[in-house]
């Protein structure tokens, strides 16, 4: 069938499911949205394993770090040629002009977001935007992170690696990607904790430049088998789904349970044409020590941050790490205050990274998770994880 016929478009169904920083506005809505990032995070890798227990890879870092210029070059550009205005997309974010063209400058996530928000204002929050955009990110927009995944030695390799190094992209969805028997290999892109009234925007995108790299990865026609793209979104008006019809070239559903594409189970065996062991091995140690820095972050917050990930025990008070990082208590609550956060809240976030990441390493048992995110047993941890994902049990 011809990928721009409208009878493409699949009705709602209830089927089975070194560098330069700017600074980061908006700190109240940091402050509210960071709570239970990684708790839905969790929550949403728990729904794939529920849908089926072959899960492939999982996010486990949040969209909340920093990020590139290239994210925002890129938005500003196709509004360029759309005939917005590039400064007015600006206002509000932070974002200095004159850093956009500079290779390794730094921006945080939200401010990212500030330029997302004005664009979509701009263009009347329109179904298909994020798709539209979001095709415009080629494999060359993710430095050492798109070199890595072309060489990688099989499309199960990119989806392992592509997860888990998502930190060197724009992607603000928490994707999963596993196998359901019945439907093939499945990414699924959540995004609960992203703001709503961008919320679609950057989910169009995410998906549309997950597809983009993997044609990138696999150039020629046919090579990449998608059989099916779901919105978790509404679409009122049948003819609002040319974007989605040009772009993925496949029957497209809405308002569906989640968003997903779905793919051949056997596209996981494909191997990529420039495949390379060698500098796959590379790009992964390069891809490791950006990700790594990134965690780190800057400013006196990045310091509290790097300090409390390097500790054996969370246990720690405000003064203790005040005096270990040489400030007064007031100094570094002032500090803290003046970047959009406190010691609690930066305490909270390591905490649920660190639980992230031992959890997810079956010979750490529960005591010793327990002692090193600096709760006296098993139940506070647990409590802890309802708190952040909202959940009402903890296996």
């Amino acid at each position: 069938m011809d990928p721009g016929s409208a009878a493409d478009v699949v009705p709602p169904t209830a089927d089975h499911s070194g560098q330069q920083h700017t600074a980061s506005p908006d700190p109240d809505s940091r402050a509210a949205n960071g709570r239970d990032r990684e708790g839905r995070a969790a929550e949403h890798r728990d729904a794939a394993v529920a849908d089926s227990n072959r899960v492939i890879a999982a996010i486990a870092d949040s969209w909340d770090h920093p990020r590139t210029m290239v994210g925002v070059s890129t938005l500003l550009d196709w509004a360029a040629e759309h005939g917005l205005d590039r400064q007015a997309l600006l206002d509000g974010s932070h974002v200095e002009p004159a850093l956009l063209p500079d290779p390794v400058a730094l921006i945080e996530a939200r401010q990212e977001l500030a330029v997302i928000r004005n664009l979509v204002l701009a263009c009347g929050d329109r179904p298909g935007l994020g798709v539209d955009v979001g095709a415009r990110y080629h494999l060359t927009a993710y430095g050492h992170f798109g070199y890595l995944l072309a060489t990688c030695g099989s499309a199960r390799e990119i989806a392992e690696l592509g997860l888990r190094y998502i930190l060197l992209t724009f992607a603000f969805s928490t994707m999963t990607a596993h196998i359901r028997d019945g439907d093939g290999y499945v990414l699924a892109f959540d995004a609960d904790d992203v703001p709503a009234d961008v919320r679609r925007f950057t989910v169009e995108r995410d998906a549309a430049a997950t597809m983009q790299v993997q044609r990138e990865v696999f150039p020629g026609a046919g090579r990449v088998p998608l059989r099916a793209a779901r919105f978790a979104f509404p679409l009122d008006r049948p003819g609002d789904a040319a974007a989605y019809r040009r772009h993925f070239r496949v029957p497209v559903s809405f308002d569906a349970p989640r968003t997903e594409l779905v793919f051949d189970a056997a596209y996981l065996d494909h191997v990529p044409p420039m495949a390379n062991r060698h500098t796959a091995k590379l790009m992964t140690a390069e891809c490791e020590r950006i990700r790594t820095e990134r965690l780190h972050r800057t400013g006196v917050a990045a310091r509290v941050r790097a300090f409390l990930l390097d500790q054996t025990s969370l246990d720690l008070t405000l003064e203790t790490v005040a005096e270990r990082l040489h400030y007064a208590p007031r100094t570094l609550r002032r500090h803290l205050e003046g970047e959009g956060t406190t010691f609690r809240m930066i305490l909270d976030e390591v905490r649920r990274v660190v639980a992230e990441q031992l959890l997810h390493d079956p010979s750490v048992p529960r005591y010793e998770i327990a002692r090193r995110l600096g709760y006296q047993d098993w139940s506070s941890v647990a409590r802890a994880r309802r708190r952040w994902s909202g959940r009402t049990a903890v296996t």
